[in-house]
């Protein structure tokens, strides 16, 4: 099932929030002939996207208080990252292998919809991706290049590094900001 949760449509991956870019000139003709306001539709994209951004910031950090998680660090991205079990070695690079143990889950209601399978021996099997290579969503790979080997970490992402305005598999909604338990078991 993962697979299907953490690869990243190209499209999908870089809307942000139901903001569509218009870059076609064919396509704004088309739009102009036909009286379309362009310049009306990228405004609600804009207000719609903040209005996104707010509701999921506003959501994250009413879990993080009500969790009370007291370490959590607030990236530029709006990601939020708090350690766990701290690692060693070097952070990951583009290219690279990452291992990951994981469990995913919605910040609303703390559904899980996704987790690493349990292999023969009874113990998780890490999903393989390479760094950088676009395989998960834009909150894993913010997230995981901040680990070590060996950390455990909890991510909440708001929904635009997530799945965004579009969800996934009818499992998760539309603008969901989601937490993923992660440990990082390996780079190569």
């Amino acid at each position: 099932m993962l697979p299907s949760f953490l690869r990243t449509v190209s499209f999908a991956r870089y809307a942000l929030a139901g903001s569509v870019l218009l870059s076609s000139a064919a396509l704004l003709t088309a739009c102009n002939d036909s009286g379309i306001d362009i310049d009306a539709l990228n405004a609600q994209a804009l207000l719609r996207q903040k209005q996104v951004r707010t509701a999921d910031s506003l959501a994250i950090t009413k879990y993080i208080a009500d969790s009370s998680f007291t370490t959590a660090r607030r990236q530029p991205s709006g990601l939020y990252i708090i350690t766990k079990r701290p690692g060693t070695g070097n952070l990951p690079t583009a290219g690279q292998q990452a291992s990951v143990v994981y469990k995913g889950s919605l910040i609303s209601n703390n559904q899980v919809f996704d987790k690493s399978r349990i292999g023969a021996d009874g113990q998780p099997v890490p999903f393989v991706y390479r760094v950088g290579g676009g395989q998960v969503i834009t909150g894993w790979e913010l997230g995981i290049a901040q680990m070590r080997k060996g950390e455990k970490a909890i991510l909440l992402m708001p929904s635009e590094l997530a799945y965004g305005p579009s969800g996934a598999n009818g499992v998760i909604p539309a603008d969901a900001p989601l937490r993923f338990d992660v440990e990082l078991t390996n780079i190569q």
